[in-house]
C-alpha cells in the first residue's frame, strides 16, 4: 500500500498539524507522487491507495487507466477522529486500511514510502524497536522516471515479467534465508550475488526498451526475534569486503555512470501487533532516487 509522500510539493488535500508536538505539518495529498506510483507498479501486481471520505476523489486519467487495467485498489477509509492530534488520527486511518487489506489477503500486502521518516510517522505507537532487520540496496534498483507513460510501463512489465519476478523472488528470499540459514555469512554472499545479477538484468532490459529510469536505493524490512537479529548482525559483520554489487557497478560504468552499488543489513524496527498470518514478503519498503538515465 502506498503511503503519501510528506515531502512532495503538491499542496492539494487536507492539511493537519500534530497538536502539542514539535514537528512538521502533515500535507495529505489527494494524488500520488509519480515516481512512487511507478515504483509500485514496476515491482508489485497491485497497489492500494485508500480513498478517504473527507477528501474529494480527484479526476485522474491515470487512476481511470489503472482501474481499468485491474492493478489499482482503492479501499474506502473513514478518518479516525483524534482531536488531540489530527495527524495521528490520519496515520491510524492509513494503518487501519493496511490491516484490513491484510485481513482479507493475509501476508500479501506491504507498506511503501519514499522515506523511513514517513513510515515511522504513520506507524507511530505500533513500532517496536529491535524487532527486525533492514536490508538496503544502494544505487542498484532501476525505477522508471515520472515521464514514463503508465501504458508503456505495464507493457514493459508484461514483456519483461521474468526479469522483474526474478528480482522480487530474490528480495523475498532474504526473509527465508535470514530466518533459516545455518551458515548465514556464506548464504548472504550467495544471495547478494543473485540480487546483483537480477538488478543488472533489469537495468539491461530497461536500456533495450529505451525506458528512462532513476538509479535508486531500496530498503525493505523483515521482522525477526532478538536472537535472529543477533545472528544476522554477526553474519553481516563477517562480510566487510563482500557487499559491493559489482555486476551493477560494471553495467553502470559501461553506460558512463560511476556509482558505488552495495547491499547492507542493519537492525531496525518492527510492528507491535503481530499479524497472525505467515508473511510471504517483507512488510515495508522505502526507496530513494539518485541518478536519472535516459537511454535515448
Amino acid at each position: 500500500m502506498l503511503l503519501p509522500d510528506l515531502y512532495q510539493d503538491n499542496k492539494s488535500g487536507l492539511k493537519v498539524t500534530e497538536s502539542g508536538i514539535e514537528g512538521p505539518t502533515i500535507e495529505i495529498p489527494s494524488v500520488w507522487r509519480p515516481e512512487q506510483l511507478r515504483f509500485g507498479l514496476c515491482f508489485w501486481d497491485r497497489i492500494a491507495w485508500p480513498s478517504l471520505n473527507i477528501l474529494p476523489s480527484p479526476e485522474s486519467a491515470e487512476m481511470d487507466f489503472l482501474n481499468s487495467a485491474g492493478v489499482l485498489v482503492r479501499p474506502e477509509a473513514t478518518l479516525v477522529p483524534n482531536l488531540a492530534s489530527p495527524g495521528r488520527g490520519f496515520a491510524e486511518t492509513y494503518f487501519n486500511a493496511y490491516q484490513n487489506l491484510e485481513k482479507n489477503e493475509p501476508g500479501r500486502w506491504s507498506l511503501s514510502a519514499t522515506a523511513e521518516y514517513d513510515l515511522k510517522l504513520f506507524l507511530g505507537d505500533h513500532i517496536t524497536k529491535d524487532r527486525g532487520i533492514t536490508v538496503s540496496l544502494h544505487r542498484a534498483i532501476p525505477i522508471p522516471t515520472r515521464d514514463v507513460a503508465l501504458h508503456d510501463l505495464l507493457e514493459f512489465k508484461q514483456k519483461r515479467d521474468p526479469e522483474l519476478l526474478a528480482l522480487r523472488a530474490e528480495l523475498d528470499g532474504y526473509k527465508q534465508l535470514i530466518t533459516s540459514a545455518t551458515d548465514r555469512a556464506e548464504a548472504f554472499a550467495t544471495q547478494k550475488d543473485l540480487i546483483d545479477e537480477a538488478c543488472k538484468n533489469i537495468l539491461r532490459v530497461s536500456r533495450e526498451h529505451r525506458m528512462p529510469i532513476h538509479i535508486s536505493d531500496m530498503s525493505f524490512g523483515i521482522e525477526l526475534n532478538r536472537s535472529a537479529i543477533i545472528a544476522v548482525a554477526a553474519a553481516a559483520a563477517a562480510l566487510p569486503d563482500k557487499t559491493s554489487l559489482t555486476g551493477v557497478e560494471a553495467f553502470l560504468a559501461s553506460v558512463g555512470v560511476i556509482a558505488t552499488s552495495s547491499i547492507k543489513w542493519t537492525a531496525a524496527f518492527g510492528i507491535s501487533n503481530k499479524m497472525k498470518a505467515k508473511r510471504q514478503s517483507p512488510f515495508r519498503y522505502v526507496h530513494h532516487l539518485h541518478e536519472e538515465l535516459d537511454w535515448l
